[in-house]
Parts: C-alpha cells; sequence; structure tokens
C-alpha cells in the first residue's frame, strides 16, 4: 500500500498493483534507449506491470501500525510479511513468463541488498539468490543483459513511487532526473514521445487513528475508487 495525506484529514491510498500498472504504462511509451527494438520488450513490460504482483494479498487485507493507527505502507510493513510478499511475487509467474520472474527476483534481491549480513533476512536472501541463479539457467539469459533490461523497471519503478506517494525530492536514477510536484511529474531528458497524462486508481480515507485491521477495511470497503490524473512533462 502506498499513501499521502491530500488534506489534513484525509490519506489517499494507492496499491502496489495500481502503482505497478502506472510504471508499465509508463515503459509502454518509452521511446529512447533502444527499449522499442527490444527484442525483450513484452516481457519488461510484463515485468514492470508485475513486478509488485506479491503485494496483492497484502493489500487486500491491509495492517494497521500499532504505533500510530495509520495503514502499514510498503516501507512499514514488518519483515516476515515482507518475505512472503516477495516470495510469492517471483514464484508466481515463474514457470510461465521465466524472465520476467528473473526480472522481478533481480528487483527482490537489489531491494533488499542492504539486509545481506543481517542474520534474521538470511533465509530470505539465500532463496532469492537461488531464484534467480535458477531463472537465469531457464532463461539462459547473459547476466550483462538482465543488468541492462533490469534499470528500465527499477526506473519506472521508482518514478511511479514518486508519483504514487508525491515525494517532494529530486531523483537521479540511470541518467534521468525526475521530481513531482503534486500532481505533475517532471521528467529529464522526457523519454516519452512528448507530455501525457495518467489516470491512477486510488480511494481516499479519513486520516484518523484506527482501531485495528478490521476498522481499516469497513473504511475502505466503503471508500470509493477515484482516479487520480498525473502529467508527466519535461521540466523546461
Amino acid at each position: 500500500m502506498i499513501f499521502f495525506p491530500d488534506t489534513p484529514d484525509h490519506l489517499v491510498l494507492t496499491t502496489q498493483t495500481d502503482h505497478a500498472f502506472f510504471a508499465a504504462e509508463l515503459l509502454g511509451l518509452w521511446r529512447t534507449d533502444s527499449l522499442p527494438e527490444n527484442p525483450r520488450r513484452p516481457e519488461l513490460l510484463f515485468a514492470a506491470r508485475e513486478h509488485d504482483n506479491g503485494w496483492r494479498e497484502a493489500d487486500a487485507a491491509p495492517r494497521v501500525r500499532p504505533e500510530d493507527g495509520r495503514p502499514h505502507d510498503f516501507m512499514t510493513t514488518p519483515d516476515p510479511v515482507r518475505w512472503e510478499i516477495w516470495q510469492r511475487g517471483v514464484a508466481r509467474f515463474a514457470s510461465q513468463r521465466p524472465y520476467a520472474g528473473l526480472l522481478t527476483a533481480w528487483h527482490a534481491q537489489t531491494l533488499h541488498e542492504h539486509h545481506r549480513g543481517e542474520p534474521e533476512w538470511q533465509d530470505f536472501l539465500e532463496s532469492i539468490d537461488a531464484s534467480c541463479e535458477e531463472l537465469l539457467a531457464t532463461t539462459e539469459a547473459d547476466p550483462g543483459t538482465v543488468a541492462r533490461d533490469y534499470q528500465f523497471l527499477e526506473l519506472v519503478d521508482l518514478i511511479s513511487l514518486s508519483a504514487c506517494t508525491r515525494w517532494e525530492r529530486e531523483f537521479e536514477l540511470h541518467g534521468y532526473t525526475f521530481r513531482c510536484d503534486i500532481d505533475t511529474l517532471f521528467l529529464d531528458p522526457l523519454p516519452l514521445a512528448g507530455a501525457t497524462s495518467f489516470d491512477i486508481r486510488c480511494r481516499r480515507i479519513p486520516d484518523r487513528h484506527y482501531r485495528g485491521d478490521a476498522d481499516l477495511g469497513v473504511e475502505l470497503a466503503a471508500a470509493r475508487w477515484e482516479r487520480r490524473r498525473v502529467r508527466v512533462c519535461s521540466p523546461s
């Protein structure tokens, strides 16, 4: 789950699935970096859309943070739940779309690399390492090629997150600079054909102390689905 305070009284919530859908929409319109000619482009688009598929179950039954009564987001989710999410997300499409599964496993490995050496993370990281090795063997992919392809997923994931969270800080990644200003995302250089607007599904709930998971679930069930329009353009 991803959220930001829209007003002093409300939160805007976006599921990981909807964040990933926006990432895939961005990548689908990417016109630079030789992506249109990339023979693995269909797998890259699939991976962008499904890289957070393991969060579906968690977002369907979100949990409340006991310390402040707010929903857990993708950064505060407890570690054991996070391990299940990523193992499930890698496994779900590994047999049907092994290259996309490989990119998802590579993503999980990259995101959690800073935990390497922490005893409680050892089993999880070993399982992700094993998935990467198995899927590399299955696809017979060159690790250098996978690393270059992964840059696309890493880029659109962070670009989408910056929009879905309304992060105000500026990011630099793989030759691109981007920042979000309310509902406008400035991206330089602009890899799309031109300025484009996207609709991101979201829900709005009161920003209050929720008594527990059931209380949050009732509020979410009553919340209407909305479309938040985000414009992506060059800063100049």
